[in-house]
């Protein structure tokens, strides 16, 4: 956590005007506008010396250029420690772990660690003296010392803890906030943390209900990630953004009070981005876009991370000067980032302050002493409880606590961010200021205007003359989405309706937006809805997505928008129809015309593929339409264009029932010889065609083994796990059951589920035995695939795979003389690997911006995990888990069961990934029975087994130049 700030300097003697939170540091803005501009300060922060090198405790760490690092408090005073900071006294409190990786509900019952006190009795810099200021804690992830308290965050609670007589050890102890949520990674509180407006600040994660009383909002409930913040007394409650990223962390404050928060998966990981730093402004809404946001005020698209970390797991965040110093736990660093104002915002240059190679440097904290050095807390090698880089937890392995300083001395203090708030006059001036960070400021204070002492009569004569100021001030180009975000959130909070929708007519497209934005979520009756739906005609992309927000929002919009488009989508250009069809069967399935009719005039081949891709996201809606058959038929039979797989890939998954027009044809089609497999295939994947499938599995047989399309493999072993087989298919497919790939065995075990015949069973296991698979296959997959089988196949499985030594220990020993022997690799003949038939790792797994997504993205996998690390994840996978990646046991009302990664949990529904070569399922929380966690990866355990030596020496050898 950032080190305490001292107390905001008054501001009163300067000028008379009432403080607010929207309005705060926007005099420091005006009178500070070219420090913000000024990098000279950067000197006084690096030094010119060459970069250092240091060893402790068997570490070794290199520094920035300029520092110097010591031990400010050995093993020996603190083994474990997590989050510090220091008293008015100099003395640095810290939380430290028991070692326990326990899950969170035992933690909150056992209470096993504790907070020190730490002081340095001498004056060296090394603390030598402690006592326990207060035992059995739960998970405390956060600390504060302020105004003779100090307030620790143990989920589900912030604790505030009193030392009456000063000496070290707290009498008192009184919970100042209850969560009441624990998940389990105990990431539901971070912080706490002092704002440079004198409240406590807090960071809830995971997205497990709470519910706050928030002003004028009692009651209020969400899953969300946000940030809160309340008096000391714990009073007057806000929200200061909504985030649907698992875990906002770390925040500080620049100078000028803007917030930033480090936290982790601001997005789905890709392309090697996953954790960040973001600038927070008020009322924003950042991460991942899932069920979890439904329902909080939105501006626009999320708003962007400031600076991209990737798999880091950010945790700790600092300033010091005017830079960020970022705790990088997985990656074993302290990064500095340098603020540069971009536009509204602001970006960073990024650097190395701290780092270290050693697997069991594990950074969580980082501050500013009162002397001015950096304290660098490393909590060592004991936390494995959610964390893919660490799962040998190691609690006899301590961490220690660094200082780091400056040659030269002269480190910058952290200074508290001046409050102050506009009149009318410097208000409508700061409007329209050049400095974009001043415009937003007063932007941001727009929205409460005219302030609480007004009556609703001034307010709204005051909200009128303030709409033509909004979008005035935010009318500047290039797009500046934090200037868009603080302009729309004031027309939300003090825009007056009907003079926003008189607006509509003459504003240019871009202030429509932002009316549109505004407008749907307050007073969507002020706008007439056939007025909303004809801006359609004229929409260029960014409206188009506020209109389809709009009507997603409000019913009336949506049905104006369907008697729109019914008039006047085929008045439009191929162009523009596109543009319509692609965005709104999307977002609004049902609201289109019959894609089926516009199908058969459609003429242009990518007006074409949209309808069909329309089509696509329309069919699990509703049920077959007749007008569809015709057309798509026609399509389909057309050739093996990009059109006629389109059509193939509709039909496989699209909802026909058996009495339905479309079957016949679609049976004689498969009966086509001449036709190409790629589209018989897809065809009979449709489980309407399962007859047919049958009829024809020798087809389906060649295509698994000959097809060198992974798509298609995987999808023809999807036909053949949902068909029922009879003995002689049974044993043909087990003929070939050496030839197919390890994403596709899971899938084709699935068919012997219903078979009892021994003879069957007995093939089967040697075909397992003799891949390595038997022993490697996850218990749930060969179990199920194994449950009509005599008795005798069952207990033959079970003791190969005992003898297979998949315990741990043999496990670790195994891994232990393969790294020891492991020749050197080829990264090139590694890439192949990853890339071709028999690694198909590229299926699940992305690289940049081209992969799969059911598994982790591996972008930046070598800076992450050290070479055992990647070994132990190529032949085990179920040894370690990445977080948003862990695979759950559904258990179904009708006794079913599924096994997969959750994409998304909402409040209705959750949605699963079960396998590569299957859409996602979107189950009702009515249809579940029980969910629960596995200890299994639903990544393929024979690697090791089909993979020679050299091959997995080429493959880590890639995975390694990944950073």
């Amino acid at each position: 956590m950032s080190c305490t700030p001292k107390s905001p300097r008054s501001h009163a003697a300067e000028t008379d005007r009432p403080v607010t939170w929207a309005a705060a540091a926007l005099n420091s803005l005006r009178l500070s506008g070219v420090l913000l501009l000024n990098v000279t300060a950067l000197a006084a922060i690096i030094g010119a010396s060459e970069a250092g090198e240091a060893t402790f405790h068997g570490r070794a760490f290199q520094m920035a250029d300029g520092f110097s690092l010591s031990v400010a408090a050995p093993p020996s005073l603190v083994e474990r420690p997590m989050e510090a900071c220091f008293d008015n006294k100099g003395r640095l409190l810290v939380t430290e772990s028991s070692g326990s990786n326990d899950p969170p509900a035992k933690q909150l019952k056992d209470k096993p660690h504790r907070v020190l006190c730490l002081a340095d009795s001498d004056g060296d810099g090394v603390f030598d003296q402690r006592t326990v200021f207060a035992d059995k804690m739960m998970f405390p992830e956060g600390i504060l010392w302020h105004d003779g308290a100090v307030y620790v965050s143990a989920p589900p609670e912030i604790w505030k803890l009193t030392d009456a007589d000063d000496d070290g050890v707290a009498e008192k102890r009184e919970v100042w906030f209850d969560g009441k949520t624990l998940t389990g990674c105990a990431n539901d509180l971070h912080g706490p943390y002092l704002g440079p407006d004198g409240l406590i600040y807090w960071c809830k994660g995971a997205f497990a209900q709470q519910t706050v009383d928030l002003p004028g909002k009692p009651g209020w409930t969400s899953r969300a990630s946000h940030v809160f913040r309340a008096k000391p007394d714990g009073t007057m409650q806000e929200c200061v953004f909504t985030a649907g990223m698992d875990n906002p962390v770390g925040l500080a404050w620049t100078p000028e009070g803007d917030l930033m928060v480090s936290g982790t998966f601001l997005q789905h990981p890709g392309a090697g981005r996953r954790d960040g730093i973001i600038h927070a402004v008020h009322g924003g809404v950042w991460g991942k876009d899932h069920d979890v946001l439904d329902g909080h005020p939105r501006t626009g698209e999320l708003m962007p991370p400031m600076t991209h970390l990737g798999p880091a797991a950010a945790a700790s965040l600092c300033r010091y000067g005017r830079d960020l110093l970022v705790c990088q736990f997985n990656l074993r660093t302290v990064s500095q980032h340098q603020l540069i104002p971009e536009g509204a915002t602001y970006r960073t240059e990024d650097s190395t302050l701290l780092i270290s190679e050693h697997p069991d440097f594990h950074p969580t904290d980082v501050l500013q002493a009162p002397d001015g050095s950096i304290v660098v807390v490393d909590t060592g090698g004991w936390y494995k409880l959610c964390c893919p880089t660490s799962q040998l937890a190691k609690p006899e392995v301590a961490g220690a606590i660094y200082r780091l300083r400056r040659s030269g001395g002269g480190e910058p203090l952290a200074t508290p961010a001046p409050q102050w708030s506009a009149s009318p006059a410097g208000f409508r001036e700061d409007l329209k200021s050049t400095n974009m960070h001043l415009r937003r400021k007063a932007l941001e204070a727009a929205g409460q205007w005219p302030g609480q002492q007004a009556s609703p009569a001034a307010k709204a004569t005051a909200a009128c003359g303030v709409v033509p100021l909004i979008l005035e001030s935010a009318s500047v180009a290039p797009r500046d989405r934090f200037l868009e975000h603080a302009a729309t959130y004031a027309l939300l909070e003090g825009g007056d309706p009907s003079t926003m929708s008189a607006a509509l007519g003459a504003a240019d497209s871009h202030s429509r937006r932002l009316l549109i934005y505004a407008l749907a979520q307050s007073r969507p009756a002020a706008a007439s809805p056939q007025s909303i739906a004809s801006l359609l005609a004229v929409a260029d992309a960014p409206l188009l997505e506020a209109l389809i927000f709009g009507f997603n929002k409000v019913p009336e919009w949506k049905v104006a928008a369907s008697e729109w488009l019914q008039g006047n989508l085929s008045q439009q250009s191929p162009f523009v129809a596109s543009r319509l069809i692609e965005s709104l069967s999307t977002a609004l399935p049902g609201i289109l015309p019959d894609p089926g009719k516009l199908l058969e005039g459609a003429t242009e081949p990518a007006l074409r593929l949209k309808l069909l891709g329309a089509m696509h996201a329309i069919a699990g809606d509703r049920e077959w339409p007749g007008t569809w058959s015709t057309p798509l038929l026609k399509v389909l039979e057309s050739s093996a264009s990009e059109e006629a797989l389109a059509a193939a890939g509709f039909f496989s998954n699209c909802k026909i029932t058996p009495g339905s027009d479309v079957v016949p044809a679609l049976v004689k089609f498969v009966k086509d010889q001449t036709r190409p497999a790629g589209l018989t295939c897809r065809v009979l994947a449709n489980p309407v065609m399962s007859g047919a499938a049958r009829e024809y599995f020798p087809l389906l047989l060649a295509g698994l083994t000959s097809s060198t399309a992974a798509e298609l493999r995987l999808l023809t072993a999807r036909n053949i796990s949902t068909l029922s087989l009879e003995n002689p298919q049974l044993q043909a497919l087990t003929a070939v059951l050496d030839k197919v790939g390890l994403l596709e065995l899971p899938l084709l075990l699935k068919a012997y589920r219903n078979c009892p015949e021994g003879i069957i069973g007995t093939r089967l296991l040697d075909q397992l035995e003799a891949s390595g698979a038997l022993r490697t296959l996850p218990d749930q997959v060969l179990k199920e695939a194994l449950t009509a089988f005599p008795e005798t196949v069952r207990a033959r499985a079970s003791a190969a795979r005992v003898a297979g030594g998949s315990d741990r220990e043999a496990q670790l020993q195994v891994l232990t003389e393969l790294e020891k022997n492991l020749p050197p690799g080829d990264v090139t003949r590694g890439s192949i690997l990853f890339l071709g038939a028999k690694g198909a790792c590229v299926l699940c797994h992305a690289i940049g911006y081209k992969g799969g997504v059911l598994g982790p993205d591996l972008s930046k996998i070598g800076a992450v995990r050290s070479r055992r690390d990647l070994l132990e994840a190529v032949l085990y996978p179920s040894a370690s888990f990445v977080r948003s990646y862990e695979t759950v046991d559904v258990a179904l009302q009708d006794g079913s069961r599924q096994l997969g990664v959750i994409r998304n949990q909402g409040a209705q529904s959750i949605t699963l990934a079960t396998s590569v070569a299957v859409l996602d399922l979107k189950i009702p929380l009515g249809d579940i029975k029980s969910l629960a966690p596995l200890e299994l990866s639903l990544m393929p355990g024979a690697f090791g087994e089909i993979f020679t030596k050299p091959e997995i020496a080429d493959l880590i050898a890639y995975l390694q130049t990944l950073k």
